[in-house]
C-alpha cells in the first residue's frame, strides 16, 4: 500500500493499481477488511468496488488479500458503509 493505493497483480500476471476507499477491522473476529476500486463504472453509472480480507505484515503492509465472500462479511461491510452515509 502506497499513498492510498494498493497494486496486485491480475489473472494474467500484470500489476494492476487500485485506490483504496476504506480500510477497516472487525475487532470482535480480528479480520482486515480493504474496500478498493480501479474507479471502473458499472453499467447504470456507479463506480465498481470491491471487498477483500488481508493479514497486516510486520511491514505495515497488506498482504494474503482474499475476496469477501461470506454474506456474514458482506452484511459487517455493509453495515459500516451505511453508518458512513448516513453520517453526511
Amino acid at each position: 500500500m502506497k499513498d492510498n493505493y494498493l497494486t496486485m497483480k491480475d489473472k494474467n500476471g500484470k500489476k494492476r493499481e487500485y485506490r483504496i476507499l476504506l480500510d477497516i477491522e472487525d475487532t470482535t473476529k480480528k479480520v482486515n477488511y480493504v474496500i478498493y476500486t480501479d474507479d471502473k463504472k458499472n453499467k447504470d453509472g456507479s463506480i465498481k468496488a470491491y471487498a477483500s480480507t488481508y493479514i497486516l505484515s510486520e511491514k505495515g503492509n497488506m498482504t494474503k488479500l482474499k475476496p469477501v465472500s461470506s454474506i456474514e462479511e458482506f452484511d459487517f461491510i455493509e453495515k459500516i458503509l451505511d453508518s458512513l452515509e448516513t453520517s453526511n
